[in-house]
């Protein structure tokens, strides 16, 4: 099998990324050797322009550095996927049109559950970026329709690849903290990486706080099971700023712009519990720094590093390492994208079960909104089990979403 042939559907912010690499751009050429970007597409033209004009200097640009070091084979790639990139506005002619063996899905999230099913109807695998969906109820009607589908489904939580948090999850299985307890993370800037995340009922904690989820639960493993979920005093799931500056004028946040919540997760063999301690803001952040703490030491992060801490207070570095990078240079950036992109093709070529699927997608989104329902009632515990009961008496998803978004931000009274 040559290399892999793949498309990408929406050119918007995460396309290009924020700078030091990240984004999903910075990881084509990574990945040249084994994929292909053959097309890439969005309804708004200008978005689309502006995605090929950046893949193209920066293809060209990694041309001319691999050609500098010799690296004239590498070179050519680049330069001829350059060339030959097409651009669509319809998804559905990109499908019909290109060979695809996958499509990666980076449009806003308000718009996956459309693209998924048109893109699983073509028999085309996927690589979806996070969140999934806005709803729990969406992602259980779309787990069922991967699952009756031959397509492979990579949930695209991009932080489980990245350094530094990829080797601390290896250093917890390897027993260097021993017994894991607790995990803190901490996801808060001080505004949305995007205004129009609240226009499509978007908050902190879909955005940031997803990330949180599914990066906690991967640290401590996918073997162990989300069981309750409690909103953490005194701000819990909350909007603190009310007005922000979006399109040159003030305006009434309608999402949350901060969320603190614990989650509980079990072992199903052992009955083994690990709490994790979560921070999703748009308003900084007021949680303490990253922190792993078992029953004989702690991991932490600091400048980038992994410090581990034993039990008599001695400290010492774990270094982040790579494999040997011969012919080309290690992952470029910090979050992530790349080594996801080239987990998605060897999958493919592999026909391999993903890490992180899209029912681990489903289930992040449960512990998400029951985070709301916890705050709705009272910032007490509330288990997955009872949110789903709760959200199956919902007949639509926006009805679901808006009920928890009205009465789940520091605000009670939801139906019996």
């Amino acid at each position: 099998m040559g290399r892999l042939h793949y498309g990408i559907l929406g050119a918007g912010n995460i396309f290009f990324g924020w700078g030091n690499g990240s984004g999903h751009l910075p990881g084509c050429p990574w990945v040249i050797e084994e994929g292909r970007l053959a097309a890439i597409c969005d309804i708004n033209r200008d978005n689309l322009n502006k995605a090929a004009s950046a893949t193209r200097r920066l293809y060209l640009d990694k041309a001319a550095q691999h050609r500098a070091a010799g690296r004239e084979d590498l070179a050519q790639l680049l330069e001829n996927d350059c060339n030959s990139l097409k651009l669509y506005s319809s998804l559905e002619e990109m499908l019909q049109s290109e060979k695809l063996d996958f499509t990666v899905i980076i449009t806003p999230c308000e718009h996956h559950a459309e693209a998924i099913r048109k893109i699983l109807a073509a028999g085309c695998h996927i690589l979806c970026e996070k969140p999934l969906v806005r709803t729990w109820l969406e992602a259980q009607a779309l787990a069922d329709c991967v699952s009756n589908s031959d397509c492979i489904f990579l949930y695209g939580e991009n932080l489980i690849y990245a350094d530094p948090f990829h080797d601390v999850r290896k250093l917890i299985a390897k027993g260097e903290i021993g017994e894991l307890d607790t995990v803190r993370i901490p996801f808060s800037i001080s505004k949305p990486g995007n205004d129009n995340y609240a226009n499509g009922r978007v908050g902190a904690l879909l955005d940031n706080g997803i990330h949180a989820i599914t990066l906690a639960w991967h640290i401590i493993g996918f073997d162990y099971v989300p069981q309750t979920v409690k909103a953490l005093h005194p701000d819990g799931i909350a909007t603190r700023i009310g007005k922000r500056l979006i399109d040159g004028e003030a305006q009434e946040f309608t999402v949350e712009d901060y969320a603190n919540f614990a989650v509980l997760f079990v072992h199903p063999q052992t009955g083994h519990w690990v709490s994790a301690i979560l921070e999703a803001s748009w308003s900084f952040g007021d949680m303490t720094a990253f922190k792993a703490t078992g029953n004989k030491g702690e991991i932490s992060i600091k400048d980038g590093k992994i410090m581990v801490e034993d039990a008599y207070g001695n400290s010492h570095p774990r270094n982040i390492s790579h494999g040997g990078f011969l012919n080309s240079e290690p992952p470029p950036g910090y979050g992530g994208h790349p080594q996801q992109l080239l987990n998605m093709i060897r999958l493919v070529r592999k026909n391999a079960v993903p890490l992180c699927d899209i029912r681990k997608a489903a289930e992040s989104l449960a512990i998400a909104q029951s985070a709301y329902l916890s705050e709705a009632r009272g910032k007490t515990a509330v288990t997955l089990d009872e949110f789903k009961q709760y959200a199956g008496k919902f007949s639509h998803t926006d009805e679901l979403l808006e009920e928890l978004l009205s009465k789940g931000i520091n605000k009670g009274g939801l139906r019996a």
